[in-house]
């Protein structure tokens, strides 16, 4: 007897009908779930490049990076070297500058390599990156990343070409920073040479003193010259690149189409659901069930659908997100992050979406009569 009361609740009557049903709640489940893939996919590889970004920008003890005003993408940016370096240091806040030019040229077995050129003595304050080898020490030296290293297969000693020009590979090196990671490093004065570029560079890597807020000094920058951006964060970073900001509203969109179209399927599956019980939920409603049980139990089989689906979906958007950042191309931009923050987006996702799809399936089962449900053939 005591069977028979659990499984009349409205927890056991959910569950029952689910298991009732394996291969639909399964098919059903898995629609779901390509959405819930998505955005943990693309949420965990945005929350990377969130996070690379902010190192970038704080990378050897720096506090913000300088950039060309106006510029479409940061890699576009060309500033005076010597122009710039002086307006920087008459800031009274301002500690040390370090110039960087990025670039990219042809590298073989990668989609392209991307190239920075720093001077010698700012190479050498960054010897506790070094995983093996040594600095350069003339313009035909060169590091490379760790991941450079692999999807280049040079190392320690071996010749690389780029654009026509041979280097000597003296050192690998690793920061907490993706995007360097999978970069060549190489002394500035022959990059400007082979770019055509001399006197240029790309951004400044600017450290302040102590105990100063690098947002004060970063205005103080750009209200003293007009043709320079100051960026001391990731969420400033649209001031020379739309790219971080465009690939939050991605997920933005992926969960808008994520909870449309889950709602849908779960609707379809559990409006055909009510129609095949119209009998049953007759019964239930005879023998004393109100109104708003029969709801809540077409709301939590819903709610058991999008379970499922958001369990299945984490871990395959988990194991998505690992592949992407295994890719050639991906690898030197991609490096998830795997906290909470997209999971619990995905699992919010879930839940509005089946809670949405159950609900017109819930007020139609609510509406049926006991009499003409008990004569439904």
């Amino acid at each position: 007897m005591g069977n028979v009361n659990r499984s009349l609740t409205i927890v056991g009557m959910s569950w029952r009908n689910l298991y009732r049903q394996p291969l639909r709640t399964v098919l059903t489940a898995l629609g779901v779930s390509v959405g819930v893939v998505a955005i943990v996919a693309f949420g965990t590889m945005v929350r990377g490049f969130w996070r690379s970004t902010n190192q970038a920008i704080r990378f050897g003890d720096g506090d913000m990076m300088v950039f060309q005003a106006g510029v479409a993408a940061d890699i576009f940016s060309t500033l005076d070297e010597e122009k710039t370096r002086t307006a920087l240091l008459a800031e009274p806040d301002v500690v040390s500058v370090a110039p960087t030019l990025w670039h990219v040229l042809p590298a073989p077995k990668m989609h392209f390599g991307f190239v920075i050129g720093l001077h010698l003595d700012d190479i050498n304050v960054h010897t506790e990156h070094i995983l093996r080898g040594r600095l350069p020490e003339t313009d035909d030296e060169v590091l490379l990343g760790r991941i450079a290293t692999r999807w280049l297969e040079k190392d320690v000693g071996d010749t690389l070409v780029l654009a026509r020009h041979e280097f000597r590979v003296v050192g690998v090196f690793e920061t907490d920073t993706v995007y360097f990671n999978g970069a060549i490093v190489m002394p500035m004065p022959r990059l400007q040479l082979i770019t055509h570029r001399e006197g240029q560079v790309t951004s400044f890597q600017v450290r302040v003193r102590p105990g100063v807020d690098p947002n004060i000094v970063a205005e103080g920058i750009e209200r003293n010259n007009r043709n320079l951006f100051a960026i001391a964060s990731a969420e400033q970073y649209k001031k020379v690149d739309q790219g971080l900001e465009i690939a939050n509203d991605m997920v933005d969109v992926v969960s808008f189409l994520a909870i449309v179209i889950g709602s849908i399927i779960v609707t379809n599956t559990m409006w055909m659901t009510v129609h095949e019980r119209t009998r049953e939920i007759g019964v239930l409603r005879a023998v004393g069930w109100a109104r708003h049980k029969i709801v809540a139990m077409i709301i939590m089989e819903s709610a058991g659908v999008g379970l499922i689906s958001c369990i299945v979906g984490c871990l395959l958007g988990t194991g998505l997100a690992k592949l992407s950042a295994r890719l050639p191309f991906a690898a030197q931009f991609v490096d998830p992050v795997f906290d909470w923050h997209p999971y619990v987006t995905a699992f919010v996702v879930a839940v509005v979406l089946s809670i949405l799809g159950g609900a017109l399936p819930a007020w139609r089962a609510a509406r049926i009569s006991p009499v003409e449900a008990l004569r439904y053939e």
